[in-house]
C-alpha cells in the first residue's frame, strides 16, 4: 500500500483511499446540515476520526457529538448514522474491517474519482 494524503481529498463526499481484501480506509466530507446517507452497519468494527468540523454520530440509537480530534469506535453489526450539525463542512477519515464479499469490486484508488 502507498501512503495517501487524506487532507488532499477534503471536499469530496466519499472517497476510498486504500482497500484490501479485508479492510477499507476512506474520507468523507459532509456539508453543513447534511448527512452521510442512510443508517447502515458493517460486519467489522468501524473507526471514525473527525479531522474538521463536528459530527453527530448515532450509534444503536444513541447520539454522540464528536468535534475535530475525536475518535469514534462503532462496534461490528451496530446500526449507525452520521450527520453534520455544524455550520462548517465535516471532514473525517474512516476505516472499516470488512468481509471479502462486502468489499466493492468497483473501487478506485484516491484521485481516480
Amino acid at each position: 500500500m502507498d501512503v495517501v494524503d487524506a487532507l488532499a481529498h477534503r471536499g469530496r463526499f466519499f472517497c476510498v483511499l486504500q482497500q484490501t481484501e479485508r479492510s477499507q480506509t476512506a474520507v468523507m466530507t459532509i456539508a453543513p446540515g447534511e448527512d452521510g446517507g442512510p443508517e447502515e452497519e458493517h460486519d467489522g468494527d468501524q473507526v471514525v476520526y473527525v479531522v474538521e468540523g463536528e459530527a453527530l454520530v448515532t450509534i444503536a440509537g444513541t447520539e454522540h457529538r464528536a468535534a475535530a480530534g475525536s475518535l469514534v469506535m462503532i462496534p461490528a453489526r451496530t446500526r449507525h448514522y452520521v450527520k453534520n450539525p455544524g455550520r462548517t463542512p465535516l471532514f473525517f477519515v474512516t476505516s472499516t474491517r470488512r468481509r471479502p464479499t462486502e468489499v466493492s469490486e468497483s473501487w478506485r484508488p484516491a484521485g481516480v474519482y
